[in-house]
């Protein structure tokens, strides 16, 4: 899981540096980066990090009581009476 997200994380990264070597961010913001700096403080931007705060909690939180819920459907379960076998 951690070796997923360390590769999510460096593609995303490895993206971001392209389009910004490239000169892409400008044509596709819009704004120069010192207003981007403004509108990223703002309300906007605290509920925007809120929300992908939200989404992550869930998302691990879901994984998690998948995960729990087979450990505990394993450890219910009653189990079949085993045979003996006849020695004679």
């Amino acid at each position: 899981m951690w070796l997923r997200l360390a590769g999510a994380l460096l593609v995303t990264l490895a993206t971001i540096g392209a389009l910004e070597y490239f000169g892409v961010s400008r044509v596709l913001g819009g704004r120069s980066p010192d207003e981007v700096g403004d509108a990223a403080r703002g309300r906007t931007g605290e509920l925007f990090w809120l929300m992908i705060f939200f989404v992550v909690m869930a998302t691990s939180m879901l994984a998690a009581a998948r995960r729990w819920a087979g450990h505990l459907r394993r450890a219910v379960a009653i189990s079949p009476p085993q045979r003996r076998r006849r020695t004679s």
